[in-house]
């Protein structure tokens, strides 16, 4: 109910916001920063430069901060004087400024750097520096450090000091006289120590930390794993460089799963959701192409069995049956195996188990579907000699358990194998697949109904019975 709520008020204002009278701070200035975010977002670009420019610059940056990244959030600095974005930038985390400066040209970053204090311009040109891809693009570099020889006192004391200049921290960082991350204390054993006691004496030394330049998803995946509210980041050196938060890495699973989502289709993680259709149509045409190709190769498997459709015209009603189920089948083991890698990973020593589970699941499928689909054919097609009707139960039966096993092998197979070319294992790992299992299951099909029953069918066809199925 609430956020139908959110939902009509949000819309109400974008209909007030249309008239050129509109006070923009008395409809928008009672909103919550993710419901001015929300507005933003969808309003055309005069609102949003009439938006930026009466809000209040703290209500603003949040705003900014909140929006989607596809939305380009950055841009709408431009329509403020750098030195008025610059104030805006320096109200924000390092991280989520540098996010908003990668969006925009570099003469205008240049001038909102400019107009900075020369510290945090420092701290920003350094995080732009990293891909926003990797865990120096996700950090933020404010933390909460201690050194490892400080006594508990002189450690409360500059924790202190520190989290003035912090709006949240959840763990405090211990490090050597190099600044490289030894462990962490928590505020228990803070509390509790001596006075006297020596930082080295009471921190936890099993701290988990990542890499700089280790990628996002793989920093997603170790802090869902061990459940962290935030994320030590450290170079080839161990110096301690920053923290990843949790709110970050909830952007992170959302992006990577739209990643996936649109890779599993076909469609490049290029395209904007939110873009035209000249974004839709550069980002698909390219997979589209190679489905041509892969269609084009199954029509032609096709084409080779001319003599046999000529004579077996009823196979070509049991085409779409063979492929369509196999295809789905080995749908069905490419989303179970995709899965499987973007969460827990598939070490090599397990492929094989993986692989060989997904070709068991396809065999006792292809084993009772093939049995089903059998017997219908031979079920509704009694105006055909006994034996024809036999021998094409066993045609079907062998064709759709065939492709189901192969379906469940390119299933899981090709994806392992992508992921360990260092390759996406979802980028048009559904196109590969389908062509797979059309072209496999024509071959069958055609190749042993050209085996098992051509023999059967040539002298009652020179008699002039034509093999056409109802099915």
């Amino acid at each position: 109910m609430e956020m139908e709520a959110t939902k009509k008020r949000i819309d109400r204002v974008r209909r007030l916001l249309k008239s050129p009278n509109a006070h923009v701070r008395a409809l928008l200035g009672v909103l919550h920063p993710a419901e001015v975010a929300l507005v933003l977002e969808d309003s055309p670009p005069e609102i949003q430069e009439r938006i930026i420019k009466e809000l209040p610059g703290d209500l603003i940056s949040e705003a900014i901060s909140e929006m989607d990244e596809e939305t380009k959030p950055g841009r709408l600095l431009t329509y403020l004087h750098p030195e008025i974005a610059a104030g805006l930038i320096k109200s924000l985390a390092p991280d989520d400024a540098t996010d908003l400066l990668a969006q925009i040209p570099q003469a205008y970053k240049d001038k909102i750097l400019y107009h900075m204090p020369q510290d945090d311009s420092e701290v920003i040109q350094h995080l732009l520096e990293y891909d926003e891809d990797t865990g120096g693009g996700l950090m933020n570099p404010d933390v909460v450090v201690v050194q490892e020889n400080m006594t508990k006192l002189e450690a409360l004391r500059a924790v202190v000091e520190q989290s003035e200049e912090m709006d949240e921290f959840y763990t405090i960082y211990v490090v050597d006289r190099e600044h490289r991350l030894r462990g962490f204390l928590t505020f228990r054993s803070l509390f509790i120590a001596k006075n006297s006691a020596l930082v080295r004496n009471i921190m936890d030394r099993d701290i988990i930390s990542v890499s700089d330049t280790q990628d996002q998803e793989e920093v997603a995946k170790v802090m869902a794993k061990y459940n962290l509210p935030t994320l030590p980041v450290v170079d080839a050196q161990n110096h301690l460089l920053g923290r990843i938060t949790f709110d970050d890495i909830m952007d992170v699973i959302e992006e990577e799963n739209t990643e996936d989502i649109l890779n599993f289709a076909g469609v490049s993680d290029g395209e904007n959701l939110r873009g035209g259709w000249a974004n839709a149509v550069k980002s698909r045409i390219p997979w589209l192409l190679i489905n041509l190709c892969t269609a084009s190769i199954a029509a032609y498997t096709i084409s080779q069995f001319d003599s046999t459709i000529e004579r077996l015209v009823i196979l070509t009603s049991l085409m779409p049956i063979i492929a369509g189920v196999s295809g789905n089948g080995a749908t069905q083991a490419l989303a179970v195996t995709i899965r499987r890698i973007s969460t827990d990973g598939i070490p090599r020593r397990k492929a094989p188990g993986v692989i060989l589970k997904e070709l068991s699941v396809g065999a006792i499928n292809g084993l009772m579907l093939g049995a089903i689909v059998s017997m219908a054919a031979s079920i509704v097609n009694p105006q055909f000699p006994t034996e024809f009707v036999l021998m094409l139960g066993v045609v079907v039966y062998l064709a759709m358990f065939g492709n189901l096993v192969l379906a469940g092998f390119a299933g899981s197979f090709i994806p392992i194998m992508l992921e360990r070319l260092g390759q996406d294992p979802a980028v048009a790992s559904s196109i590969l697949i389908t062509a797979f299992t059309d072209i496999i299951g024509y071959l069958l099909l055609f190749g042993l109904g050209s085996h098992f029953l051509l023999p059967i069918v040539n002298p009652l066809h020179d008699a002039g019975m034509n093999f056409i199925s109802p099915f």
